[in-house]
């Protein structure tokens, strides 16, 4: 008996430490959807600095701006960011209560908020992802003056975005239920918080 409760142990220390590097592993990839945003925001910047540039300086605005900042910049920003935010805890929410409840409430509370936080985001990841089917079998683009945009490619954030949402939702419930070691990079202060 005592050899197969140090084997149960052992497997154990394995699972969780391989859960561990999962969550590491959506920490890497929610930073490199950071740094396409951040990319994707410098772009835009220097994108509309260069069409009111060309626009009043030489009357040559740059063609196609309006759609490329509304159907590609501004959809990836947004939609790579919210998986971001969920690792970083960084959504808005209302804790009046939550701080009266007992370290079980508010474990049981943040359980059924990561739950729910997976259900609805997937029904997001999901109608984004058919939407991005449609309008890339279209080959859907818009025309701006004389210039024709391909805007499809932009779509494809939002079931990433909303897909990599749910996983993290997904590990940090788990990581709650079963007391294993997050592998998550949130944030230290609201880290220590939740854990109180």
């Amino acid at each position: 008996m005592a050899s197969e409760g140090g084997t149960l142990s052992r497997m154990n220390a394995a699972l969780s430490a391989g859960v561990y590097w999962v969550g590491r592993g959506l920490s890497l990839l929610s930073s490199l959807f950071m740094l396409i945003g951040m990319i994707c925001i410098v772009l835009m910047i220097l994108h509309v600095t260069s069409d009111v540039l060309g626009r009043y300086l030489f009357s040559r605005p740059v063609l196609g701006t309006i759609v490329i900042v509304a159907h590609l910049y501004l959809i990836i920003m947004v939609f790579l960011s919210i998986a971001v935010a969920e690792e970083k805890r960084s959504h808005i929410s209302v804790e009046i209560f939550y701080d009266l409840f007992p370290r079980w409430g508010r474990r049981l509370l943040d359980v059924i908020s990561g739950t729910l936080t997976m259900l609805i985001i997937s029904m997001l990841a999901i109608a984004g992802y058919h939407e991005a089917v449609r309008r890339t079998a279209r080959g859907d683009s818009m025309e701006q003056g004389s210039a024709l945009i391909q805007i499809w490619p932009g779509y494809w954030a939002i079931p990433l975005g909303a897909g990599l949402m749910v996983l993290i939702a997904g590990y940090r419930v788990l990581v709650l239920i079963t007391g294993w070691r997050n592998g998550l990079n949130e944030d230290e202060q609201k880290l220590e918080t939740a854990n109180d």
